[in-house]
């Protein structure tokens, strides 16, 4: 029999599976068998498609509506005991007109509010409809991933079964409840199972919760060697085979040397023993798994230490939100000027810094009791300010838990014989927890958008930090500013933390979200911008800064000085307009006059003749200079030309631009 097509043939890049008929029970192996091939297609983009009735070739199986319907149950069942959901087909207008007489329309129109898409034979061939085949249709159901715990119950009999446990709320799904399937056994009480959202919610506590370490120093520090030792609990065979676990591109594990940013887990359990990705023989821990059995995990974000690649360090400081910072030395080398410019802007930025002098194995001891006095040296210069603390043992540490922001503690560690390597494990199991992002949940959502990827089949994805507030999938979130300063409406498809789908993100969590963008607004996405769930304000051109210019380097600051700014995720040249003078011990400082900013003029009557040296603080206007960003009061930044220049704090939004919401 030649069947009429409909759809092209399946291809399993397409993310979409085809099927004649589903017609089988819960407690089946076939069922077992359609429940790792949904898991399969999910794997891939976190979405799929199923077209019931259509065979492999794209061809119309001539199944009646009963049929489907019946398929649509067993679909909804699936979904629901392996960690999916359906989402309502929100574009499918329903009209009675199309239900042919011999169906129930009030049935099928619940149907397609469950979420299934129903197409009747004559609507894909309106002109060789038979009599026949009045009822004959297809079904295409959209179908999403999210975080549902799958565990095995013990049944009233004692069998081991499936469990069903309710879907999790997912509002733009809009998805009713599961029923089984007419002529489904699916009647088997069992015993109680904790819900999906329940256990969701410890695993966002867990990730909000992790302890953010950053990771710097010179290049062949052994920055990338000491993170992979660390999470894979192995040791190094001397020729990098550790940091090879961790590299992300060809030209890092061929140099050896670290180029891009890249964030690593750790956990620990009750008792401080550390939960190793590599803990199994079989396969490597999932990063689902590691913050499941994890009390308390760890973030390192490994950064570069070359001086080519300073500028990606800089931003990699000011956009992970660290609570503190690993400063990795060679212990067979005294510190390089890249070490004192990374300790320095640690301390810049308020970030409490721990010193790591690593390859002690092999150090000859006058060359490692002089690379200590000189990472004390630098310690107590004036940029630095700190109080090195030389750590023997546990009991020292736990002396200086408590005084961490005066402190610098320096451990000696070998990732090759493992000496250290339990000291600096005992210190990141018991440092104090310092950014509290718990109070900031009621502030307004507002996600920090880092890298942009478009996924085939599922659509722009943006990686980022939660740095307020909370989202749930399918709330109406703005994206911005464009390059006109405007904001673009859209909704949250899907979103991840820790590669582990959820359908909430909160303050404190590194996640990544799908929105729905249409292919013009994918294109003007960029890193940098934020994701907002409250209409916006207008964007900022201008801001006012309270600034303090780095000791130690050459600089000279004057009006129309230009330099690369960071703040948090925002990276973008900016000009320095008006300069004035600031005594942080007045109570009354001058604020400066932003009317006539156009006027060169008058701008260098006021503030021009004004410069800047290492150790000063001003009031400075700063104007971007190529496209508005969001930013608020409040916000610190950071500012270059080559090295970091200063850092200051936002004082004032000067000059705004841009609609609200981009029409």
């Amino acid at each position: 029999m030649n069947l009429p097509p409909v759809l092209r043939p399946e291809m399993d890049r397409d993310g979409a599976e085809y099927k004649r008929v589903l017609d089988v029970e819960i407690q089946s192996e076939r069922f077992e068998s359609l429940g790792s091939q949904l898991l399969y297609r999910l794997s891939k983009t976190g979405m799929t498609k199923y077209m019931l009735g259509v065979e492999d070739d794209g061809s119309h199986s001539m199944l009646t509506y009963s049929d489907m319907k019946r398929s649509f149950y067993c679909l909804k069942s699936l979904c629901d005991s392996f960690g999916a959901v359906i989402l309502k087909s929100v574009d499918v207008d329903f009209s009675m007109n199309s239900v042919p007489e011999c169906v129930d329309g009030s049935d099928v129109k619940a149907l397609m509010k469950a979420g299934a898409h129903v197409i009747w034979f004559h609507q894909d061939y309106p002109e060789s409809s038979p009599p026949t085949a009045q009822s004959v249709c297809r079904i295409e159901v959209e179908i999403s991933q999210v975080q549902v715990e799958r565990s095995r119950v013990v049944s009233a009999d004692g069998s081991e079964c499936l469990p069903t446990p309710p879907p999790p709320p997912f509002h733009a799904g809009d998805c009713h409840p599961v029923k089984p399937f007419p002529g489904s056994s699916s009647s088997t009480s069992s015993s109680t199972v904790e819900g999906g959202d329940e256990d969701q919610d410890a695993f966002g506590d867990t990730v909000s919760q992790a302890l953010r370490i950053l990771v710097l120093g010179n290049v062949d520090a052994g920055k990338s060697t000491i993170v992979g030792s660390l999470t894979t609990q192995s040791l190094d065979d001397g020729r990098g085979s550790c940091r090879l676990q961790i590299m992300k591109h060809r030209h890092e594990i061929t140099t050896g040397r670290t180029s891009t940013v890249s964030n690593h887990h750790m956990g620990f359990d009750d008792e401080g023993n550390v939960r190793s990705q590599n803990g199994s023989k079989v396969r490597r821990m999932t990063e689902e798994e590691l913050v499941r059995g994890s009390s308390r995990l760890i973030t390192f974000t490994d950064l570069c230490g070359h001086e080519k690649y300073l500028k990606t360090t800089v931003g990699g400081v000011s956009a992970s939100m660290g609570d503190y910072a690993l400063m990795v030395c060679n212990s067979r080398h005294p510190p390089t000027h890249m070490t004192h410019h990374h300790l320095n802007l640690c301390a810049s930025t308020l970030v409490p810094c721990v010193i790591v002098l690593t390859k002690i194995d092999g150090c000859p001891p006058d060359q490692l009791k002089n690379t200590i006095d000189e990472v004390k040296a630098m310690c107590r210069q004036g940029d630095v300010n700190k109080v090195p603390f030389m750590v023997n043992s546990t009991s020292d540490l736990d002396e200086c838990f408590d005084k961490m922001s005066r402190l610098c503690p320096i451990i000696l560690t070998s990732a090759v014989t493992g000496e250290g390597m339990d000291l600096l494990k005992y210190l990141l199991f018991n440092l104090p927890k310092r950014r509290k992002h718990e109070k900031k949940l009621g502030r307004p959502f507002e996600f920090l958008v880092d890298e942009i990827f478009n996924v085939p089949g599922v659509g722009p994805v943006a990686s980022g930090f939660v740095n307020a507030g909370r989202v749930e999938v399918g709330d109406t979130v703005f994206v911005g500013p464009l390059d006109d300063g405007t904001f673009v409406q859209t909704m949250v498809k899907s979103a991840h933390i820790a590669r582990t789908p959820s359908n909430s993100l909160k303050a404190g969590q590194s996640a990544s979200m799908c929105m729905s963008l249409n292919k013009n607004e994918r294109k003007f996405l960029r890193k940098g911008m934020v994701i907002l769930k409250e209409n916006p304000k207008r964007s900022c051109v201008s801001f006012v800064s309270e600034i303090c210019v780095m000791k130690g380097d050459h600089t000279t600051i004057r009006r129309n000085y230009q330099a690369f700014v960071h703040i948090l995720n925002v990276r973008q040249t900016a000009t320095a307009k008006k300069i004035e003078m600031f005594d942080p011990h007045e109570k009354t400082n001058k604020v400066i006059q932003t009317k006539n900013l156009s006027s060169d003029r008058e701008a260098a009557s006021e503030g021009g003749d004004l410069i800047l040296r290492p150790g000063c603080r001003a009031m400075v206007l700063f104007e971007f200079g190529k496209r508005p960003e969001y930013i608020r009061p409040g916000m610190r930044m950071l500012f270059r030309d080559g090295r970091v220049r200063g850092v200051g704090i936002i004082k004032t939004i000067v000059e705004t631009k841009g609609a609200a919401v981009a029409t």
